[in-house]
C-alpha cells in the first residue's frame, strides 16, 4: 500500500505534474477567438456608410457630415461647394425660411398612417431667398414625394429622422440653380 501512495505522489512526496495545456493558456485562447471574433464582425458586418461616433469640432473639420455630400456613398459631388461670401460662421444659423405644416399619408398596406412635420429650411445666404421663394412649389413638391414613399418604419427613431432630413436637403438642393440650403429643421415630426 505504501509502495502505491509513492506512485501518486512521485518520489520526494509531489504530486506529478499535469499533462496538457493549462487553464491560463485555455483561457488566453479563448479571449484571444473572442476579440477577433469582435472585429471581424464590426469589420464585415456592420454597415459602411455609419457615420462613426465624431464630436461636433470633428465633423466640422472634416467639413460636413461625412454622408454623401462628402463623397462617402455616392451623392452628387464629392467635394464640398466653397463657401459663398456673406455665408454665416462654421457653428452659426444660416437665414431660416419657414416652410410650413407637411401632412402626408405614409406607405403603408392599409393607408391608415400619416406623417405631420412643420419645416424651416436653413439658406447658405440671404441672397439664396428669392430663388427659394420662386421654387417654393418644386422644394414642396419634392419633400412630399420623399416623405409620401416612406413606411412608418422609416420615418421613426433619430437615425431615420437624420437620413430623411439629409435626403430632403439633397432634393431642395437639386431644384436650386444658383443658391443652397444648408439644413432643412422640423420643429414638429408626429406619427400616426
Amino acid at each position: 500500500m505504501a509502495a502505491d501512495e509513492e506512485e501518486t505522489h512521485g518520489e520526494d512526496g509531489e504530486k506529478p505534474k499535469k499533462k496538457g495545456f493549462p487553464l491560463m493558456m485555455v483561457l488566453l485562447l479563448v479571449n484571444t477567438l473572442g476579440v477577433l471574433g469582435v472585429g471581424a464582425y464590426v469589420v464585415l458586418v456592420m454597415p459602411k456608410g455609419a457615420p462613426a461616433a465624431m464630436s461636433p469640432e470633428e465633423m466640422a473639420a472634416q467639413g460636413g457630415t461625412g454622408g454623401k455630400e462628402q463623397g462617402g456613398m455616392g451623392g452628387h459631388g464629392a467635394a464640398r461647394e466653397p463657401k459663398p461670401a456673406g455665408a454665416p460662421e462654421s457653428g452659426a444659423a444660416g437665414p431660416m425660411l419657414e416652410l410650413g405644416d407637411v401632412i402626408v399619408n405614409l406607405r403603408e398596406p392599409g393607408g391608415d398612417h400619416f406623417l405631420k412635420t412643420k419645416l424651416s429650411l436653413e439658406l447658405d445666404v440671404e441672397e439664396t431667398r428669392p430663388e427659394v421663394e420662386a421654387r417654393l412649389s418644386q422644394i414642396k413638391y419634392q419633400i412630399n414625394m420623399l416623405l409620401a414613399g416612406q413606411r412608418m418604419a422609416d420615418v421613426q427613431g433619430p437615425e431615420k429622422m437624420e437620413a430623411l432630413r439629409q435626403a430632403m436637403v439633397r432634393r431642395v438642393n437639386a431644384v436650386l440653380t444658383s443658391g443652397r440650403i444648408v439644413g432643412v429643421w422640423p420643429e414638429v415630426w408626429i406619427v400616426q
